[in-house]
């Protein structure tokens, strides 16, 4: 993918104000000037935009002088690029504003037009017309932005950055790909820097415009029949659940560990779970059951379940076709080696799949519904409080056992659970008990809740 133009020509297009010493530098190549669309509206759009950014500056360099801030080289800079796909040009502005201080800012301005330059709004092309899908489309991309390194991690603030973002989307179309540009110090600190966040065309079918894209009606009327046999599903698992607390009585949840297994770590979770008589399943990395086959060997051997969580936990996502299925293959080699056959499950790292890695992968793709968050909290209370909070019956629990506070949390965890009148089993105890008996083809994030992929 293309990425902006840091460098850019200097001094193509230069504005300069100068106040008690202080001079505003504007920097870009051909700011707002694409000539190509000469006498188009979009062009006009264009420098009227950039008129009035430079405008602006220039009167914020000028009040805060007139306040007796000193200034110390106030500087914008200023690059674009263009895109195109699906017959529309997006000519991106990524502005980076340093007036005084530490208070920087990062402006992305975005123009679709036709090659006429008849300019296209951002409506013409996502139909974000109610509040259930403005929140499906953010949900999609805070789950896609765990990828990412960096960012913010408080709920709350993506929540609110990507409901408030999502007013005005900035993004554009390239390669069978929308991708979505989040400006410096939204999803994470101004450092980090600006944010693309790519999804594949077919990814986002149901957010698209229908009258920009016609060709999308029938990809929509599947999709509105997936929705009813989810609801279908939905209504079914209801029915299950009710069934299945009428004659067994009993609350059944599944814990999980992802990333090992560790030497330093692994073996002592073992001892505990032993202890408690409970079987766990384990989401292995490849690399590490080639370096420390016998400790899988001992999980299988203590009755434990093993899954896949690839060779060395990149976000799949990310990969291309060939890089998923080596990562898939040389697990299921090492496993293969190690205790005499293939994961049939595999978690993805992340959180991170969508249709295409799940195809690739053909393996039940296995998420969960509780998240202990340990790998943050690194506390034992911490640990517990934050999974006591979520935990139902039929909970798939994430935690990692390749860190000793989330092992010393699991003796005290499994007593409260046991106390509340849980049981465990292992994820594909849980699922057969949820009247999964296929799961080829399957995501799944707990007992009563799988899905086709």
């Amino acid at each position: 993918m293309k990425k902006f133009i840091f460098s850019v020509v200097f001094v193509v297009f230069m504005f300069s104000c100068s106040f008690f010493g202080a001079t505003l530098k504007v920097e870009g190549e051909e700011n707002f000037n694409y000539k190509k669309y000469e006498n188009t509206v979009i062009l006009t759009k264009m420098r009227e935009f950039g008129k009035t950014l430079v405008e602006n500056a220039k009167q914020e360099v000028k009040d805060l002088q007139k306040e007796g801030v000193k200034l110390d080289g106030p500087k914008m800079t200023i690059s674009s690029n263009e895109y195109k796909d699906k017959g529309i040009n997006s000519i991106v502005f990524n502005i980076f504003k340093s007036i005084y201080g530490a208070n920087n800012q990062n402006i992305i301005k975005v123009f679709h037009t036709n090659d006429k330059g008849e300019e296209i709004s951002w409506q013409n092309i996502l139909k974000l017309d109610s509040a259930d899908k403005k929140k499906e489309l953010a949900k999609k991309m805070k789950e896609k932005l765990k990828s990412f390194e960096g960012l913010f991690t408080e709920d709350n603030v993506i929540d609110e950055q990507l409901a408030e973002y999502l007013e005005n989307p900035k993004f554009y179309l390239e390669a069978e790909k929308i991708v979505f540009l989040l400006e410096a110090g939204t999803v994470g600190p101004y450092s980090r820097g600006f944010i693309e966040e790519e999804f594949y065309f077919n990814d986002l079918i149901e957010y698209l415009n229908q009258d920009t894209f016609p060709e999308i009606k029938k990809e929509l009327e599947k999709l509105a029949e997936q929705k009813a046999k989810i609801e279908k599903e939905r209504a079914a698992k209801n029915a299950k659940i009710a069934a299945r607390k009428n004659t067994d009585g009993k609350k059944y949840v599944a814990l999980t560990f992802d990333d090992g297994p560790s030497p330093k770590t692994t073996p002592g979770l073992l001892e505990i779970l032993k202890k408690n008589n409970v079987k766990a399943t384990f989401f292995v990395l490849g690399k590490n059951v080639s370096a420390h086959p016998e400790i899988v060997q001992k999980e299988i051997e203590e009755g434990h379940e093993v899954g896949s969580h690839s060779w060395d936990h990149p976000a799949l996502t990310k990969l291309k076709d060939a890089g998923v299925k080596k990562q898939i293959q040389d697990t299921d080699d090492a496993l293969k080696k190690a205790i005499g056959k293939e994961a049939t499950l595999l978690r993805p790292p992340y959180g991170a799949h969508n249709k295409r890695t799940d195809n690739i992968i053909k393996k039940t793709i296995l998420m969960w519904n509780v998240d202990s968050m340990d790998w943050k909290n690194r506390n034992v209370e911490k640990n517990i409080e934050t999974t006591m909070k979520q935990v139902k019956d039929g909970s798939i629990i994430l935690y990692h056992d390749i860190h000793q506070p989330s092992v010393d949390t699991i003796d005290s965890l499994i007593k409260k659970l046991k106390a509340e009148g849980y049981n465990f089993v292992t994820v594909s105890e849980l699922l057969k008990m949820g009247g999964h008996e296929d799961l080829s083809k399957k995501v799944c994030s707990g007992e009563f809740d799988c899905h086709d992929y």
